[in-house]
């Protein structure tokens, strides 16, 4: 079945008050030990006293339509909840005669009928997994999991915890708490509450982090204060997490036999947009337990401080990822405490999934990433999958963009400077442009040596001019080529093409809603003349690009010229970075011209500049002065290899300010 459109899915129900979560549950029996079942993956209905776990008094009957449900409805004693898995059908709940159900089997429209079951917690053993995985190091380019909401599927999670508070959304308690409860969905157990802590705890400078500290924890109690729930609560639980529009659901629960209303409401929401994480069961290298082993759900096993598999992981050919699992110390209610399982290793991956859907990645994209960044730690498929999850090279390697700014003089034409990438990219382009003025004569930046993390510069003059230069300020914008959208649904476009000193046309991959702002710069050094770019005539489809030599000079041989384009807008960045890019109000000529900011931004904040227009064919660089907080000053300033007026058209100019450097 094709995937719907997960980004929109979501937005949209965002856009509606909606928040979004994950977790993961493991199905167990009533008293706590794993159920055998030598054909876990059938699809067929378990057959009636094949597995003492489930429950003889409560079907599920699963129907191709609301229509058929409704008549299945007519047939019950009494119905517990109804479930909607949208185009896949509904599911009813409920108790029937016996004789019922033999009729409700041979209707038209009904998919299956099986029994409700429980579900556990996977049982605990009493965070160095967060280090092992690198999440502190994603944490360093302003990726702590905002805009993610993330649903913790389990007991509940404590209400008052001081490490988990700042972080919590809308609950929901499918199972109500017991005792003395601040909320429905508080937790009565500990489990949920120490699966949240790993995947999200707030970096409050007490207790424990979490692998995003800034998503969005939604609890949503669908286990008791045993620790134990109805297979059909879990496919509610799963269903209303996709109908919130959350990015993640963390499932630390399984069972050992599958159900087909788990696998519906697996499937619903991964169509939804969903992550769904879940954990492989502690049953000592026993099967993946469900609904970890369904194709929709990431399967997670176990390991240990030294890279092992832990004792207690399940193995199997549904682990999808690996993570940290034995003596991890999180949150419990009123305080912190050490378990191990397979349900301590979920949230590793869950959290990581945060990271990646609050920079802007789909659930397809961020599975893709979390399978491909995977560390490799030497044990098999079937009990690492791709390997242990890595946060920081999955965030990293998600990177779309980042903003930096350097200071450097230029002490003769040789030098060339390395700027280090905070992100990882396969094909940035880079813009590094204006140059600020210390000193008034002409000035530029010329880029090499651009690859995935790093690339080269030099402050650049012309041939008439003398190669040395006092420390100037330039800041540059770098973006991985393609099309890209941030989470607010803009556009942002890059790519490079073969440009000389003639005009060429770029046609974007895909068409703007309007004309944007393009920046453009050579990433290379084929011509050894001193060049800058002019571009001109922007509309929403293109844009033409050519290479400019000082007056005096001749023609310049092919460089590969790069672009970056995005329509004006003021906001923030996916990684929380306040920036704007707009248009200057005013044209610019060679005379020191003033261009405000729509609000406040830092003492030294990031800018980025070029001229947007050809009205003057003289060649010129940009420059700028007196940078604050809320305005630029901003000038042209036109070669002089062979006529000495200064004197200058009036262009626009196009930039892009930000509070400050970091991933997008």
């Amino acid at each position: 079945m094709p995937f719907r459109n997960s980004d929109r899915t979501r937005r949209e129900v965002l856009a509606n008050g909606a928040a979004v979560g994950p977790i993961g549950i493991v199905l167990r029996s009533d008293d706590g030990e794993t159920e055998s079942n030598t054909d876990r993956r059938s699809k067929v209905p378990i057959p009636e006293g094949s597995a003492d776990h489930l429950n003889p008094d409560r079907h599920i009957v699963g129907t191709k339509s609301a229509s058929v449900a409704k008549r299945v409805q007519k047939r019950a004693k009494s119905v517990r909840r109804i479930l909607d898995f949208g185009r896949r059908g509904d599911g009813v709940v409920g108790r029937f005669d016996a004789e019922d159900l033999d009729e409700i089997r041979g209707m038209s429209g009904v998919r299956y009928v099986e029994r409700d079951g429980t579900v556990r917690a996977l049982q605990q053993r009493v965070p160095w997994g967060i280090s092992r995985i690198g999440a502190r190091d994603a944490h360093s380019g302003s990726i702590v999991g905002y805009g993610a909401n993330v649903s913790v599927i389990d007991t509940g999670i404590d209400a008052d915890h001081p490490d988990l508070r700042e972080n919590l959304g809308v609950g929901n308690a499918i199972v109500q708490c017991s005792g003395s409860c601040a909320e429905p969905w508080d937790d009565d157990n500990g489990h949920g509450t120490h699966v949240a802590g790993t995947v999200g705890a707030f970096n409050n400078d007490i207790g424990v982090v979490g692998v995003a500290p800034r998503a969005t924890l939604h609890a949503v109690k669908a286990l008791d204060e045993q620790g134990g729930g109805t297979i059909s609560g879990i496919a509610e639980a799963i269903t209303w997490t996709a109908d919130q529009g959350y990015d993640v659901a963390n499932l630390s629960l399984g069972t050992p036999s599958s159900a087909e209303v788990l696998a519906d409401a697996c499937s619903y929401a991964y169509e939804e947009g969903v992550l769904l994480v879940a954990a492989a069961g502690n049953d000592s290298r026993g099967p993946v337990n469900y609904p970890a082993a369904y194709e929709t759900v990431i399967a997670v096993s176990s390991t240990t401080r030294s890279d092992s598999l832990s004792s207690f992981s399940n193995v199997g050919p549904e682990i999808e990822l690996a993570a940290p699992g034995s003596e991890i110390e999180s949150t419990i209610p009123g305080g912190y405490d050490t378990f191990s399982g397979t349900s301590m290793a979920t949230p590793h991956v869950a959290g990581t999934g945060a990271l990646l859907m609050g920079h802007g990645d789909s659930n397809v994209r961020a599975r893709n990433r979390l399978r491909n960044t995977a560390e490799d730690i030497g044990l098999s498929s079937e009990e690492q999958g791709n390997g242990l999850v890595n946060a920081d090279a999955a965030v990293h390697a998600a990177s779309v963009g980042e903003l930096g700014s350097v200071t450097t003089n230029q002490p003769d034409g040789e030098t060339w400077f390395t700027v280090s990438l905070e992100g990882r990219y396969d094909d940035p382009v880079v813009i590094m442009s204006p140059v600020s003025t210390n000193l008034g004569a002409p000035v530029h930046t010329r880029v090499r040596n651009v690859t995935g993390n790093s690339f080269e510069f030099q402050l650049e003059k012309w041939r008439y001019l003398d190669d040395s230069h006092p420390t100037e300020r330039v800041s540059y914008l770098v973006v991985e080529s393609g099309t890209h959208t941030f989470r607010n649904g803009r556009l942002l476009q890059a790519g490079r093409t073969a440009v000389n000193d003639g005009f060429r046309q770029v046609d974007f991959p895909q068409q703007f809603s309007a004309p944007p702002v393009v920046f453009t710069q050579s990433q290379t050094v084929n011509g050894s003349d001193p060049i800058v770019t002019r571009q001109r005539q922007t509309s929403r489809s293109g844009f033409e690009v050519r290479l400019q030599e000082e007056e005096a000079l001749g023609p310049h041989v092919n460089e590969a010229v790069g672009w970056i384009a995005l329509l004006p807008y003021v906001g923030q960045t996916d990684s929380g970075i306040p920036f704007e890019v707009r248009r200057t109000q005013r044209e610019i000529t060679h005379r020191w011209h003033r261009t405000s900011f729509t609000r406040g931004y830092s003492s030294n904040p990031v800018f980025v500049g070029t001229v947007q227009t050809f009205v003057d064919a003289d060649p010129i660089e940009l420059r700028y002065r007196n940078l604050t907080d809320d305005g630029v000053e901003l000038r042209v300033v036109e070669d002089r290899s062979v006529e000495f007026d200064p004197a200058h058209g009036r262009e626009r100019v196009g930039y892009v300010v930000a509070r400050r450097g970091g991933l997008l």
